[in-house]
């Protein structure tokens, strides 16, 4: 396996934690299935860009971009979901809101 197979396979890893830190917990499944998706035929691209930008090859940046989603989702069922790490990432940045009546 060369580096970038390498690094495009931590990227699949990683996106699944990206993905709870920008999304909010009551967004449907389906909402950070899509985002998880753009986020890999970004990292795809990105991948053979940086891997050979003279030659670069769309059909080996979607090859990538499948391979990170794929992971990306194994990584997700496999070993975040339900995690503490995917919690706390899931309300970092979605606070919620406060109950009318309620002191703030």
């Amino acid at each position: 396996m060369d580096k970038v197979n390498l690094v495009n396979l931590m990227v699949g890893g990683v996106l699944p934690l990206l993905v709870a830190f920008v999304s909010k917990e009551t967004w449907a499944g389906w909402v950070k299935g899509a985002i998880l998706a753009a986020l890999s035929a970004v990292g795809g691209l990105g991948t053979e860009y940086v891997s050979e930008p003279s030659a670069f090859d769309l059909n080996i940046a979607g090859w990538s971009a499948a391979t990170a989603f794929v992971f990306g989702v194994a990584a997700h069922y496999g070993i975040y979901k339900g995690t503490t790490l995917q919690e706390l990432l899931a309300k970092a940045l979605y606070k919620a809101p406060i109950p009318a009546g309620a002191d703030g």
